[in-house]
């Protein structure tokens, strides 16, 4: 049996001469001719230069109105799968890729395959580029540039499954399993970089070719004006600003005054770091100078690492560091310093998959997305890198196929081919909203929602890839909130070294909202807003109120109205912040709640009759001064100190605790389709079999301790667990109200004694409110909330 690596690397030898340059004309037909006389009979009759170009005239007769292109996604059995069939078909492998091949072209296809290995048979079908995930197509037609430029054509390896027809494909084939591939292009003999051409493929170079990222780099300085630019709103660097000098013979790390230009790196230490220059930060001083900067900022080595003041304090400026550097390099490739950057030096970049075809033209792969290759990737693991990424405002990723540039209005890589001038609209200096946006989403994350970001969808798919980009200085607080929440739960996905580092590496984020914007702050993560809320409520009090009952922890995105999870507390930080444990954090709740859509219905509704918060205090463990959340009404109001017990006051209880099904169901329907296109409804969303309530009510729980629904039960009967009302109401905008429970547990060990009333948070309950049932409270003033399943509890609960 051959070796199919084996097989890739002859092929790319013999397509490449020794120094990387493409062989001339003559020189590839003649291996061509030698190689073609190697492929299986079934691909000697395969004409793909006719294919392409049919292709190619079919779309075209699509966009002229010549011929009817189908719309309509569809589906032929109930339980069948849903898809379109709307593409060119090309031919039909059967089972040939299924088993290594001595074909180099099966061998090119096979590598090629979408969800490989997990089929059979396998088909070959051709795309317009307009099709790619690159675009929002719908967007793309209504745009000027639609009519300006000229169209290619690109090819996928499918599964041929029966249930489809041969020019169908699947649903989500286009924008989720192809990109996890690569799509194949074909470049015709001699052909170059057409400036008006939609969407093309580059071969690449063994090599990084500088000359791409330039000009990357230039257009974002020529195009972007100052939404790219360094930013100076986070203030200045006043003590142990250091950069390497990249242009010594010896690079060097040398005091620099705060304002000079430089260039920043985003690398993973590994478990051990070894030596000070290891070859990434060796390969990074190449890049910053071969893109014509003189200065680096690498963490390791520009902070003095014995000097414990001076660490605390470059690290508290995080968000300086990386926002105003000119670019960052981000090292995605290898799991520690030691293994370099692909293309740059001596660390060869993984081959792209090619093939020539007979008449010199080569098919070439666009290669997997790299932004699914980065969130893949060790660097995208762990805990110190998140912030480094998301901070800067420019980046430039090497993955181990590709670069990869993503500033705040433009993403690209540089195995495709974009005409990027044609992509920025005069006057608009970003890209416009038909492109694929990227995968940092500083304060503007928008994974899980609807696509005007008003909606309420439960779901926490961060890794979503988003189309457009954010428009500079225009977020809303509706954005702010829901950026925090997204942050936080991306950042709780990945791994820390230490335990006391998960508030310390998130402290560059939290500089993003503590900055006076909309009157927002955090504690310990925890955010709030400071200010008068409707009817001259404590804004304070409510939303940090609604803030920690809202976190519990999920690892996956199912739905489902009990969830518990084995967490581990992270003891240096008090239980009642996500930071005090490991756990991924979600910030919705079932059956429909999404948390900032709340907050900011708080904030900005002017009447909200039925509205209740719990008597919060704040202290220091050393210190007996308690500060009442209810005082708190500016930034200034805020205690420097951490504040690091809760209090709660005169709170109420959950009265019942027994979980009781409920013969009432409801339905979430998944509507499904491509943007632009008609819907489907693909029938309901996959819920819990059995939906529960408590006194009446429907209840969701969350627990971050592994116990079963009975044994949540037992235990607050056993008092063992108790959870203390902290948030009820509704806004006019939601039909049905809550009530969100703090579910505590007994603090034990330590030498402390549980009989003073000394807790730890453990999770959270939400009870849904009917309609029906809050028209009875209205006018009642804050006593409603004692028609809910409470009661007054006769000690106050201290939390750690």
């Amino acid at each position: 049996m051959s070796n199919p690596v084996a097989s890739r690397r002859s092929t790319a030898q013999m397509l490449s001469t020794s120094d990387g340059e493409q062989p001339s004309t003559h020189k590839r037909r003649k291996i061509t001719a030698s190689k073609h006389s190697l492929l299986c009979h079934q691909c000697q009759l395969l004409k793909l230069d006719r294919e392409f170009d049919q292709a190619l005239k079919h779309y075209a007769s699509t966009r002229d109105g010549t011929f009817t292109q189908s719309q309509h996604l569809r589906r032929d059995t109930p339980n069948g799968p849903l898809y379109y069939k709307d593409c060119f078909f090309v031919h039909k492998f059967k089972d040939r890729l299924s088993t290594p091949s001595e074909c180099p072209l099966c061998t090119f296809f096979r590598s090629m395959r979408v969800q490989a290995d997990q089929h059979k048979s396998y088909k070959l079908l051709a795309f317009c580029s307009s099709e790619s995930s690159v675009f929002c197509r719908p967007k793309l037609v209504d745009c000027k540039i639609w009519d300006e430029i000229s169209h290619s054509v690109f090819m996928a390896v499918v599964p041929d499954l029966s249930s489809i027809p041969s020019l169908g494909h699947e649903e989500n084939w286009l924008e989720r399993d192809i990109p996890a591939v690569g799509s194949i292009y074909r470049l015709r003999p001699g052909e170059s970089h057409v400036a008006n051409t939609l969407l093309n493929v580059r071969e690449l170079q063994e090599k990084t070719e500088f000359d791409i990222l330039r000009g990357w780099l230039a257009f974002c300085n020529s195009h972007h004006d100052i939404i790219c630019k360094r930013s100076t709103q986070y203030g200045t660097v006043e003590r142990g600003f250091r950069v390497i000098n990249c242009h010594k013979d010896q690079p060097v790390v040398e005091a620099k005054p705060w304002g000079t230009t430089y260039a920043a790196l985003s690398y993973v230490w590994g478990s051990h770091y070894g030596e000070d220059w290891p070859n990434t930060v060796r390969d990074a001083v190449i890049v910053t100078k071969e893109l014509g900067l003189q200065y680096l900022w690498v963490d390791r080595l520009c902070i003095n690492q014995g000097n414990k003041d001076e660490k605390d304090y470059l690290i508290s400026k995080m968000t300086l560091i990386y926002s105003e550097a000119e670019f960052t390099i981000v090292a995605a490739a290898g799991d520690d310093p030691s293994h370099g950057i692909p293309g740059v030096n001596l660390t060869p970049r993984r081959p792209q998959p090619k093939f020539e075809l007979e008449s010199g033209s080569v098919l070439v792969s666009t290669l997997r997305d790299p932004r699914l290759e980065i969130e893949d990737s060790q660097w995208s693991t762990r805990g110190w890198t998140y912030q480094e990424g998301i901070l800067s405002n420019r980046r430039l990723v090497f993955t181990e196929y590709q670069a990869y540039w993503e500033c705040r209005c433009m993403a690209i890589h540089d195995s495709i081919s974009l005409p990027l001038e044609m992509c920025h609209e005069p006057g608009g200096r970003r890209m416009e909203d038909f492109m694929l946006g990227g995968i940092f989403k500083s304060a503007s994350y928008s994974a899980g929602l609807d696509e005007d970001g008003g909606g309420v969808i439960i779901g926490d798919d961060t890794s979503r890839l988003d189309y457009g980009f954010p428009i500079h200085g225009l977020n809303s607080i509706r954005g702010y909130y829901r950026g925090l929440g997204e942050h936080i739960r991306a950042f709780s996905k990945r791994t820390l070294r230490f335990d006391s580092d998960s508030l310390t590496a998130f402290l560059g984020i939290l500089g993003l909202y503590n900055n006076g914007h909309y009157k927002m702050k955090t504690l310990i993560g925890v955010p709030l807003w400071l200010g008068l809320i409707a009817e001259g409520r404590s804004g304070a009090q409510i939303t940090f109120a609604l803030s920690l009952c809202s976190w519990y922890h999920r690892t996956d995105g199912s739905l489902h109205m009990f969830v518990s999870e084995s967490c581990t507390r992270r003891t240096h930080l008090p239980s009642w912040t996500w930071a005090g444990w490991s756990g991924v954090v979600s910030w919705r709740a079932p059956p429909q709640d999404e948390y900032s859509f709340i907050m900011c219905n708080l904030i900005e509704i002017d009447e909200l009759d039925l509205l209740w918060a719990a008597d919060l205090h704040l202290r220091n463990t050393k210190s007996l001064t308690s500060i009442r959340l209810r005082s708190l009404l500016s930034v200034g109001d805020v205690p420097t100190a951490c504040c690091d017990i809760l209090e709660v006051k005169n709170p109420l209880i959950l009265k019942y605790f027994r979980c009781n099904p409920t013969k009432k169901e409801w339905t979430w329907t998944r509507r499904a389709g491509r943007r632009g296109r008609e819907t489907y409804s693909a029938g309901s969303m996959a819920w819990d079999a059995q939906w529960w309530r408590i006194a009446g009510r429907l209840v969701s729980i969350g627990v971050s301790a592994r116990m079963t629904r009975a044994e949540w039960t037992e235990k607050h009967f056993s008092h063992e667990l108790i959870s203390v009302l902290l948030f009820a109401g509704r806004d006019p905008s939601i039909v049905h109200g809550r009530a969100k429970f703090l579910t505590l547990r007994r603090r034990m060990g330590e030498g402390i004694d549980d009989g003073e009333g000394k807790w730890e948070r453990v999770g959270t309950v939400q009870l849904t409110i009917s309609a029906q049932e809050l028209v009875k409270y209205k006018g009642m003033g804050e006593e409603w909330v004692l028609n809910l399943p409470v009661e007054k509890s006769d000690v106050d609960f201290v939390i750690y």
